[in-house]
């Protein structure tokens, strides 16, 4: 009798300037799982739909946009460019993945020192270009897809 798993796991861990970073990637049939956590709880929440992509004829991907939706916690653009980012990561890899990504972020993210009262939430944090290479590294490494 052959078994097939449902689901498959895999995590990684590291210091990312000087933050214990956890990731954690689960596939299942229908979703994929992303867990990021710097606080060792699930944080905002967030569902991204995979667009499926072509192939043109210079052999390069093309896709359209895939739909983020945040279904719990902060709306930040800061979190949409990471549920982006790790869509694009998949389906460059595998343009075959139509499964959707469930994901969950908790990053300690720095607030810029703004004395000007703008509102808008585009300028409210800071861009940590290391944390948001060392993540990527990591959802990479946990491939699943």
């Amino acid at each position: 009798m052959t078994t097939t798993a449902f689901l498959q796991t895999r995590q990684s861990a590291r210091i990312i300037n000087g933050v214990h970073t956890e990731v954690l990637v689960t596939g299942f049939r229908d979703k994929i799982l992303v867990l990021v956590t710097q606080y060792g709880k699930i944080g905002s929440l967030l569902h991204v739909t995979m667009q499926s992509q072509t192939m043109t004829t210079s052999d390069t991907l093309s896709s359209s946009s895939n739909n983020v939706n945040f279904l719990l916690g902060s709306h930040s653009p800061l979190y949409q460019l990471y549920a982006t980012n790790f869509s694009t990561i998949i389906s460059s890899e595998n343009p075959n993945e139509g499964r959707s990504l469930l994901i969950g972020l908790a990053l300690k993210v720095n607030k810029k020192n703004n004395n000007n009262n703008n509102d808008n939430i585009d300028d409210e944090f800071e861009f940590d270009k290391e944390l948001f290479e060392q993540v990527e590294l990591m959802v990479k490494e946990c491939k699943v897809w």
